[in-house]
């Protein structure tokens, strides 16, 4: 079965939903309303630097265009011409920060981040994202630092409490990690990533408090994919099993594929709650069918679908599936013992 990537207990650098990290700076100039069209115009941009070339700020709001539109050079560009405009603006510092962290260039993000703290020591989304890559390198007295430094400077921030709470999880400490959630969503009840985080640490626990978590984070964001497959999962991971939560469970998943219908692995969980648990094998067949339609080298997806068959007593359509799924895995131990047992029969 597939998990999810945030449950598995891998180290926070493989936690792909987690951190907002060093994203493009989203801020508009003050004078324009987001909703204006003007805002995807290069002649707006390029009137609004005009009007006062010396200053910083208008370079990190072209730059911020550029990069929500996935124009990194050219935000690049533009963040280094805020930084020849004036070398000590911070903000500039962090989003350029920022946008090599999108090209993949660490190091440089890294030593962006530091000549930004260089100069301006109380920045804080500087602090922010320097701890931020002080988690990813496991440097976690590093970054308790700067995420308290956040925290005297302003002590309702939410994603410094985030953070704690990270790193307190990522050491097994889930009393504390608890604790840092709660507080990050009492600063902030509409903090999506907040009740996501509280709710993965409970279920982890087997503590059914992690669904009513969930569910808020859908009731903030009903189109989150995110949410909707974390309490899918947590409910059907749940032990002892319960056929009311493997029904909520799959109700989610229909969910999630309306939303994506080549979410594979809304469809492989589908298909894995028919085979394990309810054993209609039928419909297993049909959802892990629809799992590798979504992503053709899925050899769980064939393997587990070689099980349904085999179940039906199908066995040679299992040994197709099974061969499929060693040729994508040659390795594959589960489905080599599965394809000899169907030989054999």
């Amino acid at each position: 079965m597939l998990k999810s990537t945030c449950q598995s207990g891998v180290a926070l650098s493989l936690l792909a939903l987690v951190f907002s990290g060093c994203d493009a700076p989203s801020t508009a100039p003050a004078d324009v309303d987001e909703a204006d069209t003007r805002l995807d115009s290069a002649s707006y941009w390029s009137d609004h630097i005009v009007k006062d070339p010396s200053d910083p700020s208008r370079y990190v709001d072209r730059a911020a265009w550029h990069l929500r539109s996935g124009r990194v050079a050219e935000g690049l560009q533009d963040l280094d011409l805020a930084l020849e405009a004036d070398s000590t603006h911070a903000p500039a510092w962090s989003a350029k920060a920022d946008a090599l962290y999108l090209t993949q260039a660490f190091e440089p993000c890294i030593a962006h981040l530091d000549q930004c703290l260089d100069i301006a020591p109380d920045h804080i989304p500087c602090l922010l994202r320097r701890a931020e890559m002080h988690i990813h390198l496991r440097q976690y007295e590093d970054a308790f630092d700067k995420l308290n430094a956040v925290l005297r400077l302003q002590a309702l921030n939410r994603e410094a409490y985030w953070m704690k709470g990270m790193i307190y999880r990522d050491q097994g400490n889930m009393d504390n990690a608890k604790s840092s959630f709660q507080t990050a969503v009492e600063v902030d009840p509409n903090f999506f990533d907040g009740y996501i985080a509280l709710g993965l640490t409970y279920a982890a626990a087997g503590d059914t408090l992690a669904f009513g978590f969930f569910e808020t984070a859908i009731e903030l964001n009903p189109n989150s994919v995110e949410a909707k497959y974390n309490l899918a999962y947590s409910l059907q991971e749940f032990k002892p099993t319960s056929r009311a939560y493997l029904n909520k469970a799959r109700q989610e998943y229909r969910a999630i594929v309306e939303l994506d219908p080549n979410n594979a692995a809304a469809s492989f969980n589908q298909g894995y709650i028919h085979l394990e648990y309810l054993q209609n094998y039928d419909s297993a067949v049909h959802h892990f069918s629809m799992a590798i339609e979504a992503l053709p080298y899925y050899h769980q997806a064939f393997f587990n679908r070689g099980l349904a068959n085999e179940s039906l007593g199908r066995n040679d359509e299992a040994e197709l599936d099974y061969r499929e799924a060693l040729s994508i895995k040659p390795d594959y131990t589960a489905a080599a013992l599965a394809l000899e047992r169907v030989l054999d029969q």
